[in-house]
C-alpha cells in the first residue's frame, strides 16, 4: 500500500514524466547521430580504405619485384596496410566488427571480388584477407584499430551517458521543485492534527515562498480564530452558569407546597443546559492535544468499566492484554466515554460489548451495542456537530447531538481512526484504530 503511494506522489510522477520525455529526446537525438552523422562517417570511411586498398594493391601489382619492398614499407608506415605474397595463418574473427561487414561490401564495390576478412592466429590484433590482381594473389593485412573509434561504440556510450546525466538531473530538479511543497503538506497535514504554531520558511523561488506565506498567514488566522472561540465560549458559559446556578438554588427555596412535578421539570430542564454547556465546551476544547504518556492501558479500561459498572451498567470485555504503552490518555478517555455513553443511550441500558486488542504499534477498539442503529446512509452524517437522528429536539431521544463530534474531532486532532458500521443482527460497532508507541 505505501508503494502504491509513492508511485502516486508528484514527485514520483513528475520524475517520471521528465524522465520519459528527456529519454525520448535522447533516443531521437541519437538516432539522428547515427543515421545522418556516424553510419555515414563510417560508410565513407570504409569505402576511402577500400578504394586506398585497391589503388595500393594495383600499384604493387604493377611494380617489378625488387621495388615491391620498398614500396610494401611505405604504405605500411603511411597507411598501416601490410601487404605480402605469403600465406597468412588465419582464422574465424572472434569477435563481431561492425566495421569489418562495411569494409568487405566497400571492397567488393571497388574491386568487384568478395573477400573474407579473417584474424592472425599469433596476432588477434590483425586482420587480414586476400584479392587477386592480374592472376597474382595478394594477402594484405590491417589492424582493427586502424579506421579509429567504433560508431556503435560511441553511440552507446553516448545513450548510456545521456540517460545516466537525465535521470540525476531529473531526480535533483524534481526534488528541488516537490521538497517546498512536501514541506507545505507536511505542515498542513500537522496544522490539521491540532499543531496550530506550525510554521514553513518563506523562502525559496517568489511562488514557492508566496505560497508558503500564504499559509503561513492562513495558519496564524485559523490560530487566532481557534483561540478567540474557545474565549467566547468559555466567556459565554460563564455567563450562562451563573443565572442557571442562581435559578437551581431559587427552586429549591421555592414554598415545597408549590407544584412539585413543575418544579422538577423545571430542574430537569436546568440540568440539560448546564450538560449542554459542559459538552459543548468539550467539544470546543477537543482540538486541544495533551502530551501521550506512558500508562498501563489495561488498568485504563478497567477503571473505565468500573465506573459504569456504578451506575449499574454492564459492560462485557473481551481483551487481549495490551500492558504498557505511550498515548494521550485523556483523549482516550474522552473517546470512550462518549462511545460508551452513546451504547447504552441508544441501546436502552442494555449490556454493551467492548473489545480490545494492540497489534504491533496500533490499537485497535470495539463498542458494540445492541441499539437499533443508523441507517447506513446517514453513518457519517452523525459525526456533523448538532445532527441528531431524531429531529424533535427531544434529549431524552436524540441527545445534544455533539458526543459523536467530539469523538470525530478527537480523533482527526489526534490521527486516528474512527468509523461506525451497522450489525447484521441488531445494533451498532464502533471502530476505533489508534497509533501508540511501546
Amino acid at each position: 500500500m505505501k508503494f502504491l503511494k509513492r508511485l502516486d506522489s508528484l514527485f514520483v510522477k513528475t520524475s517520471l514524466t521528465l524522465t520519459f520525455g528527456l529519454s525520448l529526446f535522447i533516443l531521437l537525438a541519437t538516432s539522428f547521430t547515427w543515421f545522418f552523422i556516424l553510419n555515414p562517417l563510417s560508410t565513407g570511411a570504409a569505402n576511402d580504405m577500400a578504394a586506398l586498398i585497391n589503388i595500393t594493391a594495383k600499384t604493387w601489382v604493377s611494380l617489378p619485384e625488387q621495388e615491391r619492398k620498398k614500396f610494401e614499407k611505405k604504405i605500411a608506415k603511411q597507411h598501416a596496410i601490410f601487404f605480402s605474397h605469403k600465406n597468412n595463418s588465419t582464422q574465424k574473427l572472434k569477435k563481431n566488427y561492425p566495421f569489418v561487414r562495411r569494409l568487405q561490401k566497400a571492397i567488393q564495390k571497388y574491386t568487384g571480388q568478395q573477400v573474407l576478412i579473417e584474424q592472425k592466429i599469433d596476432n588477434h590484433d590483425l586482420l587480414c584477407f586476400k584479392l587477386g590482381y592480374a592472376k597474382t594473389i595478394i594477402n594484405i593485412c590491417y589492424f582493427h584499430s586502424r579506421p579509429g573509434p567504433s560508431p556503435p561504440i560511441a553511440i552507446t556510450g553516448i545513450f548510456i551517458a545521456a540517460t545516466f546525466l537525465v535521470i540525476i538531473l531529473t531526480l535533483l530538479l524534481v526534488r528541488r521543485i516537490t521538497r517546498p511543497v512536501k514541506k507545505l503538506s507536511n505542515a498542513a497535514n500537522l496544522f490539521g492534527k491540532g499543531q496550530y504554531s506550525i510554521r514553513i520558511p518563506e523562502t525559496g523561488p517568489t511562488e514557492l515562498a508566496l505560497l508558503a506565506h500564504s499559509f503561513n498567514q492562513m495558519a496564524k488566522e485559523i490560530a487566532h480564530t481557534i483561540e478567540n472561540r474557545a474565549i467566547l465560549f468559555g466567556g459565554i458559559s460563564h455567563d450562562l452558569r451563573s443565572p442557571i446556578t442562581r435559578m437551581q438554588v431559587a427552586l429549591d427555596l421555592l414554598d415545597q407546597d408549590q407544584d412539585k412535578t413543575l418544579i422538577t421539570h423545571l430542574k430537569n430542564d436546568l440540568s440539560e443546559m448546564e450538560l449542554l454547556i459542559q459538552q459543548s465546551l468539550d467539544f470546543v476544547k477537543g482540538l486541544d492535544k495533551q502530551n501521550a504518556i506512558e500508562i498501563n492501558l489495561d488498568d485504563v479500561f478497567n477503571t473505565i468499566i468500573d465506573d459504569y459498572r456504578k451506575q449499574d451498567l454492564y459492560i462485557k470485555l473481551l481483551a487481549e492484554p495490551c500492558g504498557i504503552c505511550k498515548i494521550d490518555i485523556q483523549a482516550l478517555r474522552r473517546v470512550l466515554s462518549n462511545l460508551l455513553d452513546n451504547a447504552f443511550h441508544y441501546g436502552s441500558n442494555s449490556p454493551v460489548t467492548l473489545s480490545y486488542k494492540k497489534e504491533k504499534h496500533q490499537l485497535f477498539i470495539q463498542v458494540v451495542d445492541e441499539g437499533p442503529g443508523i441507517p447506513l446512509e446517514k453513518l457519517d452524517i452523525v459525526f456533523q456537530p448538532f445532527y441528531r437522528l431524531e429531529h424533535s429536539r427531544n434529549k431524552k431521544k436524540g441527545g445534544s447531538g455533539l458526543g459523536l463530534a467530539i469523538v470525530k474531532q478527537l480523533c482527526d486532532a489526534h490521527g486516528w481512526e474512527v468509523k461506525l458500521l451497522l450489525r447484521k443482527s441488531q445494533g451498532l460497532e464502533a471502530r476505533l484504530q489508534i497509533s501508540i508507541c511501546n
